[in-house]
């Protein structure tokens, strides 16, 4: 028997009207276009490149074993000549798609859902799917899991889930059944295979454990569709029920649906708190004190001083605020993602974030003698905000007693001041080249209600397969 809060969700997905998706579409493709653009540019990495030999070794073994399997739904990885089952393509694109932590994030969900809802919705599209209709699905997916998110944290952050991981599959398993027209049986039978799986570790920060969450993420979903359609099984309809159910399991916390039926595309996740995207390659837990570091850096060079002069740094939060940046001496940059202190520096030493260095194996010499020296000191004396808000305060003293400081809380990319179309599509640019991004661009914006295979479309333009 299905409870009552699981079929007031349903109900709530299954009504949804074209109204709710319209206000939100703009930014829902500008956020397609900055996940193709962080996919993309992380496809030539050496783990990426890994585990697309692994996919590819599994499906060649699959195709042998038994040739149904792969003939019957077969799907290019994306920028890959590789082609695997839906499950395992979601995988990889989750994967590849988080590897450099440079795809967007949002404040409910405290951490990210645009890698999960594409990844998995890609993998499920069909030849007869338009690039709209993989949109609504993701609005709707993305609505599930900001307000799944908006009941579980701060709490859920701090006992050590990312919710990449935990979150995403509920809601990737709504965008699925969204695009491909589930009936509410199959719909809450998809959900509750998916919703099972949930699992992801904060501690994974830093490793390529946390991209992988963003890959198992879309594929226990993918996964989850095909047993539902594909085999006789049958899993639990009590999802969100208040004594054992999903969100009492994580968090216990109560269902609430008036809470629900008030915060509905009311007005959306996606325009509030919205999305948070990257000119960087770094958690965005670091935004705002990079961009203070940079003002800092600025005003400390036109009063006549050096990297060299500065005695002391200190990294100042709310209370909890800095839990992702859980590195204070990384010691490779794939952990310097996750580090204030080494964001932090390469802003007040270098003048600017080289994401060069984040892919290097060992951080810098000249920042392990920093970070070991005590220069850097991190604090919580800001006072708590909603976890809606991001706010850090970085104080320089100088060696002769000066001092500057700058409190940043909406920097460039943020909600309040999102980055502009120029940059997303520099974004894209920068990771396929001029030439194949105003292509992709271009046909993201005209060719929106025309049926495709859009990773096809997407291989064909990088070049990777023939026309």
């Amino acid at each position: 028997m299905m409870d009552d809060n699981t079929a007031f969700l349903v109900r709530l997905i299954r009504t949804t009207g074209t109204a709710e998706y319209k206000r939100s579409m703009e930014i829902a493709k500008r956020a397609f276009i900055d996940y193709l653009a962080s996919s993309l540019a992380a496809r030539h990495c050496d783990k990426v490149e890994s585990l697309a030999k692994y996919i590819q070794s599994i499906s060649l073994e699959t195709n042998i074993a038994n040739q149904s399997l792969v003939a019957l739904w077969p799907v290019a990885l994306l920028g890959r000549m590789i082609k695997a089952r839906p499950e395992e393509a979601a995988l990889f694109n989750g994967f590849q798609s988080h590897y450099l932590d440079y795809d967007d994030a949002q404040a409910n969900i405290a951490g990210h859902f645009s890698t999960v809802l594409f990844s998995a919705l890609l993998a499920m599209a069909t030849p007869k799917d338009t690039l709209r209709h993989i949109l609504e699905a993701y609005i709707l997916g993305a609505e599930v899991e900001g307000l799944l998110g908006e009941r579980l944290n701060p709490a859920h952050k701090k006992n050590g889930w990312h919710s990449t991981g935990t979150v995403g599959p509920v809601g990737a398993a709504v965008a699925i059944g969204k695009l491909r027209g589930l009936d509410e049986g199959k719909l809450v039978q998809l959900i509750s295979f998916s919703a099972t799986q949930s699992a992801g570790m904060g501690f994974e920060a830093g490793s390529d454990g946390k991209p992988l969450h963003a890959g198992m993420a879309a594929r226990n979903a993918v996964w989850a569709y095909r047993l539902v359609v594909e085999t006789d099984l049958e899993a639990a309809e009590n999802i969100f029920n208040d004594t054992t159910g999903w969100l009492f399991t994580f968090g216990k916390v109560p269902f609430e649906k008036s809470r629900w039926q008030k915060a509905w595309f009311s007005p959306g996740q996606l325009l509030s708190p919205g999305l948070w995207m990257k000119l960087h390659q770094y958690c965005s837990a670091a935004i705002c004190g990079a961009a203070a570091c940079a003002k800092i850096r600025r005003d400390y060079l036109e009063a006549g001083y050096t990297w060299n002069d500065i005695g002391q740094v200190v990294l100042d939060f709310p209370n909890g605020a800095d839990t992702a940046l859980r590195y204070t001496n990384p010691q490779s940059g794939q952990e310097g993602r996750f580090s204030m202190e080494f964001v932090a520096w390469q802003e007040l030493a270098l003048g600017g974030v080289d994401d060069a260095l984040f892919m290097a194996t060992s951080v810098p010499e000249e920042f392990r003698k920093v970070a070991m020296s005590g220069l850097f000191v991190r604090q919580h004396t800001l006072t708590a905000v909603e976890k809606t808000v991001r706010i850090t305060r970085v104080i320089v003293r100088m060696k002769d007693g000066n001092i500057f400081s700058a409190v940043e809380d909406s920097p460039i990319g943020s909600p309040q001041r999102p980055l502009s179309d120029d940059k997303i599509k520099h974004k894209l640019v920068c990771a396929i080249g001029e030439k194949p991004a105003d292509i992709l661009y271009d046909k993201v914006h005209k060719d929106i209600d025309r049926p495709c295979d859009w990773t096809r479309v997407i291989n064909v333009i990088l070049g990777n397969i023939a026309l």
